[in-house]
């Protein structure tokens, strides 16, 4: 039996809470594996569905067999025939079983235990041929998965259906994933599922899975170096996301302390209700109003307990995540409608779609290519994508302006580098308005994230009715940083006087030209920003639901001491 060592480590990004829980590992590109004790009296049962799934993938592989067989493709024969020999494995068999009977746990997860044990004695093998088979088990084992996994035999198991995301194990305790990497889909689902939090080895401070996180408030941790080394299901986990720590298989004491700290910090929490939904305002009474970024509706539920200024960035591509194809005029307008409606006057800035290279999915089904640039942050998104792409830019413009006529409305264009760019969305808009009959015109904004939109902020003003500085990209592209690289996350903290410059031109531009400046990127939850934020006379911030209430108190404190520009 495996003695589990405790371990710790930093991760490079988090959000905020702190949990503890049990470990379910799932790596790149698995499915998450429903892990359970079962009775004795179930074991056989397990068996039984094993065998059955194991029948069940033999049969799919035959029919595939035979189809292929008839156009003559020989290559893939071979392959279907490599996963038909490890369906049938003995070994693999047996393990399972064995493991079913020792553990007494469910087929699912004994089946995927033994599928590890084997893929990481291929893994240490030096012969390539060889270590490669590990891909092989990988999809055999995973059409056995699919089987056990389907709904009728996950009813049959638990007595009704299960989503595949579990928030709870069979002993009650919450769950935490663990695993290589997650993308903003499996940030959203697990979230939505009530999982209680995530940790990934790899990412960065600025990546958009962690930005997803803390708007959603679910406790995450990106960047854990080395988590996943002698890692297994079912061990014991401290999420610290206060201070972007992990420790593995903690003892009871350590256990304890740290349940005394998160009644220290629900206790501080507490205090920060006294700011709920008070005005924004400074020591000495200047107003700097807090808004919210958003990218789903149920987010919105939070809001009428904190009280906000209103939705400083709307990111509307994730109404499109979970469709396969573009979603028609009448769709966008329902939810944007819902949206202004649930805003109840309050102003709501909507983003242009901006999906690119690192929403591959997205960007495949809406464009009807597969994106093949070879720098996703720097290749054809946002604005560029949808000049390219006119009727998915109609389509949506459409939406927005109908939802405008029910409440304060405005659109803002990412990615600008141009004026022209402006110009080209200023025409749509036009050309829009006048075949749906409206009248009313939508303020237009261009969003300062590309350092060539900074330095030409003079000329970009002239043809924008707002500026919202978007520092999360402004900051990796001034300084050449990928923010989902974790090994240059120093460099942004480094490179903070160029970024001061780069927003200090845009907020001078603005200024001359009578438009309000706002910020929606991670700066504007900054402590250390908000001072000068406040003091540059920034219209509003833009951040996540879970801080504004931490900001309000802090911008309670500051005195208002206007630059002179």
């Amino acid at each position: 039996m495996r003695k589990p060592a405790r371990r710790e480590g930093y991760a490079v990004a988090s959000s905020s809470g702190i949990i503890i829980g049990s470990v379910q590992k799932l790596l790149h590109g698995r499915q998450p594996i429903p892990a359970r004790d079962i009775a004795k009296e179930h074991i056989e049962h397990e068996v039984a569905r094993l065998l059955a799934a194991i029948e069940a993938a033999k049969a799919d592989i035959d029919i595939e067999r035979d189809h292929l067989n008839q156009t003559g493709v020989k290559d893939s024969l071979m392959i279907l025939d490599v996963h038909r020999m490890l369906i049938i494995d003995p070994e693999l068999l047996d393990k399972a079983v064995s493991r079913i009977h020792s553990d007494c746990i469910n087929a699912e997860w004994a089946l995927r235990q033994e599928m590890d044990v084997i893929q990481a004695i291929l893994e240490q093998v030096e012969d390539e041929y060889l270590r490669n088979r590990k891909h092989d088990i990988e999809h055999a084992g995973r059409r056995i998965l699919g089987h056990l996994m389907a709904p009728d035999e996950m009813a049959l198991s638990q007595g009704g259906k299960q989503d595949a995301w579990s928030a709870i194990n069979s002993d009650g305790e919450q769950i935490i994933y663990v695993g290589d990497d997650f993308s903003v889909t499996d940030i959203v689902s697990m979230w939505r599922h009530g999982v209680a939090g995530v940790v990934t080895e790899q990412g960065g401070a600025d990546a958009h899975n962690i930005i997803v996180a803390r708007g959603v408030g679910l406790p995450t941790l990106v960047g854990a170096a080395g988590i996943l080394s002698d890692i297994e299901d079912g061990d014991t986990i401290i999420l610290d996301a206060e201070q972007g720590l992990w420790v593995l298989n903690p003892p009871a004491s350590e256990q304890a302390a740290y349940l005394t700290f998160m009644d220290v910090i629900a206790a501080s929490k507490q205090q920060l209700q006294a700011f709920a939904c008070q005005p924004s305002l400074s020591a000495d009474g200047h107003e700097l109003k807090l808004m919210a970024n958003i990218e789903f509706p149920e987010e919105l539920d939070a809001a009428d307990s904190i009280g906000i200024d209103g939705v400083g960035l709307y990111r509307s591509e994730f109404l499109f995540i979970n469709e396969t194809r573009m979603p028609a005029e009448d769709h966008q307008f329902a939810k944007y409608l819902a949206l202004v409606n649930r805003m109840k006057g309050k102003p709501l800035t909507m983003r242009l779609l901006d999906i690119g290279g690192d929403r591959p999915w997205l960007y495949r089904d809406f464009t009807g290519h597969h994106y093949g640039g070879g720098n996703p942050a720097m290749g054809l998104r946002g604005i560029r994508l949808l000049l390219c792409n006119k009727e998915l830019m109609k389509v949506q413009l459409s939406a927005m302006l109908r939802a405008a006529e029910h409440g304060p409305v405005q659109i803002l264009v990412p990615m600008v580098t141009a004026r022209e760019e402006m110009e080209q969305v200023h025409d749509a808009i036009d050309a829009c308005r006048k075949r749906l009959g409206i009248t009313q015109k939508v303020p237009v904004g261009a969003m300062i994230e590309v350092p060539a939109a900074a330095l030409m902020a003079d000329e970009m003003a002239r043809v924008s009715d707002f500026f919202s500085i978007g520092t999360n990209d402004l900051i990796q592209y001034t300084l050449a940083a990928d923010r989902n690289d974790e090994e240059l996350a120093n460099l942004f903290k480094t490179g903070e006087s160029a970024i001061l410059q780069l927003i200090i031109l845009a907020t001078l531009a603005a200024r001359k030209a009578a438009i309000p400046t706002s910020v929606c990127g991670e700066l504007a939850a900054d402590p250390e920003w908000l001072a000068t934020f406040l003091n540059l006379d920034m219209a509003h911030l833009s951040m996540s639901l879970n801080n504004i209430l931490t900001v309000r108190q802090s911008l309670s404190k500051e005195v208002y001491q206007p630059l002179s520009l």
